[in-house]
């Protein structure tokens, strides 16, 4: 078949999935996972039911691809959002920061995504590996920027302090603000004190003169 016919078939293709993809994502989020039905979905999606079939294989299949387009989505947002600092602590302020908007965006998909990922062991193990295990790894290339130019102690576990951060995002982007409710401006407030007490805790200190006790190899 000419590359001209198979072409434009590829692109229908492409964008009846991606269509799916949105259509469920407000789904999910309007109705929940469980009272969310394909019917819905491809009605919103102006496809045919059959369509989820064939191209995910079920509506935990979407979820998934769901899972896999926010993943990707995370990669190249945090990535062009959070430029790199030299200053430690601005720069996982903002990675901070950054994640509390993205996941309060986010926050009804979010909610869906949780509680599947309880009660379903393979998207829990996939919201890990990739949703937030791509947050992590980006984090944890930060901070080996930062050990390597002597910002952070040579005792430093960047990989460790990743997940730290990540945790801390986790807790205070969807817990804090969505399932508790609290305040954003208040949640800000707490977790500027956190980013706070983390540099503290991992930055490395200027040198000290043995010799006056003052830090530094100048007296003045």
């Amino acid at each position: 078949m000419p590359p001209a016919v198979l072409q434009p078939r590829k692109h229908a293709k492409a964008h009846r999935q991606q269509a799916l993809v949105d259509a469920a994502t407000s789904v999910f989020a309007e109705r929940g996972y469980d009272c969310a039905t394909t019917r819905e979905i491809a009605e919103r999606a102006g496809v045919s039911e059959g369509l989820i079939h064939r191209y995910f294989g079920s509506k935990r299949g979407l979820l998934l691809a769901i899972l896999e387009q926010k993943s990707r989505m995370v990669e190249e947002t945090l990535r062009a959002g959070v430029p790199d600092r030299d200053d430690l602590h601005d720069e996982i302020r903002d990675i901070v920061l950054w994640s509390l908007d993205f996941m309060w965006r986010a926050r009804d998909f979010m909610r869906v995504a949780s509680a599947q990922g309880i009660i379903d062991a393979d998207i829990g193990r996939f919201i890990g590996g990739r949703l937030d295990g791509e947050r992590v790894r980006i984090i944890r290339d930060k901070l080996r920027r930062h050990k390597a130019a002597g910002r952070i102690r040579d005792d430093v576990d960047p990989a460790v302090v990743a997940q730290l951060i990540s945790a801390l995002t986790y807790e205070s982007g969807f817990f804090m603000q969505t399932v508790f409710a609290m305040p954003r401006a208040e949640v800000k407030r707490i977790v500027r004190e956190v980013v706070h007490i983390i540099v503290r805790g991992i930055e490395a200190q200027p040198t000290t003169d043995n010799s006056n006790g003052r830090r530094g190899a100048s007296a003045c």
